[in-house]
């Protein structure tokens, strides 16, 4: 009889524990208590640059220089064994990237996008234009199904392009030009590395493989001079660099294979402090992108998976306080 008593408890214990996580969501009573705005931080601004199937061993002095003087400055955060989800396509990555949450949630589990729950688990551009709808919101990809599925009714100006070269081209002209608007939060998707990796190969001593990252460093270094030029005139830019898978032979469909899980993650910004001791995954960046502006949302908080890695004061919040 207490063998059997002891075994209940345990089974009882199990079943509980299994239906609060798949009860998680509902349980959160995120509606009674309204979303929090941080005035003085709504009116900064982000730059997510997504490369495609950057695999993080081929990050180098030699072949990307920019972003490799990027990964080894101060204030940055920085990982160039940022793991992907356990399925490793590009659907499900910049998924959980966009929503801040794990493919269990937002159910995207290959390239197709079928019997995806962005309803349930928006993109961060969701939250942004409920709360601060004043911001200017874009997505500029080479890889329409980011739009398609994601982003296109979420942001105020979606572009499905051609090519790299014009994904780049675009997004110096919306910079600098304030065409069609003065962008405040602005996602760019770069996809030739990841065709150049399944055409000849995912490997730094692949040329084809290589040479893509050098023309896309370039283009880094073009865009993080823009917006460190408007840093100077008082704009408050984070920069973000983050791919969504690596990359071993021509594919990138075992998790096991650390040349495909690991790619590379990047946060720059020149006075703010960095979780640096967290291993980073996928769904920290929507968590970070809305604590930089300033959104305190009791429903992103209930569902999300990931963290902020932005520590609570900045250097100039700390002189202040001094």
């Amino acid at each position: 009889m207490y063998k059997r008593y002891i075994t209940y408890l345990i089974g009882a214990f199990f079943l509980l524990v299994s239906c609060s996580k798949d009860i998680y969501v509902d349980s959160c009573h995120y509606g009674h208590y309204p979303t929090k705005i941080d005035s003085s931080k709504s009116t900064n601004k982000v730059l997510i640059i997504g490369i495609d199937g950057f695999r993080s061993d081929a990050m180098t002095e030699q072949i990307s220089p920019k972003i490799y003087s990027l990964f080894t400055q101060n204030n940055t955060y920085n990982n160039l064994e940022h793991k992907t989800e356990e399925d490793t396509y590009s659907g499900p990555n910049w998924s959980s990237i966009l929503t801040g949450v794990h493919l269990n949630k937002h159910n995207v589990i290959d390239n197709t996008f079928e019997g995806s729950n962005f309803i349930k688990y928006p993109s961060f551009f969701k939250y942004i234009e409920e709360h601060i709808p004043e911001l200017n919101t874009a997505s500029f990809v080479n890889w329409g199904p980011i739009n398609k599925n994601v982003l296109s009714k979420e942001v105020d100006y979606a572009q499905d392009l051609e090519n790299d070269s014009i994904v780049f081209q675009k997004s110096i002209e919306l910079l600098e030009n304030k065409n069609p608007f003065d962008v405040d939060i602005f996602f760019i998707h770069f996809d030739e590395l990841d065709a150049a990796g399944h055409d000849f190969g995912f490997s730094k001593n692949i040329n084809e493989y290589t040479e893509t990252i050098t023309k896309l460093d370039y283009y880094v270094e073009k865009l993080y001079d823009i917006i460190s030029n408007k840093r100077k005139t008082e704009e408050n830019w984070l920069f973000i660099i983050v791919s969504d898978h690596g990359g071993d032979g021509t594919g990138h469909g075992d998790y096991d294979n650390m040349h495909i899980r690991n790619t590379i993650f990047l946060i720059e910004h020149p006075d703010t402090f960095f979780k640096n001791n967290h291993t980073s995954n996928m769904t920290d960046i929507a968590p970070t992108i809305l604590s930089f502006i300033g959104i305190q949302s009791n429903e992103f908080s209930c569902k999300k998976d990931g963290i902020s890695l932005i520590k609570q004061y900045s250097t100039t919040d700390n002189q202040q306080k001094r």
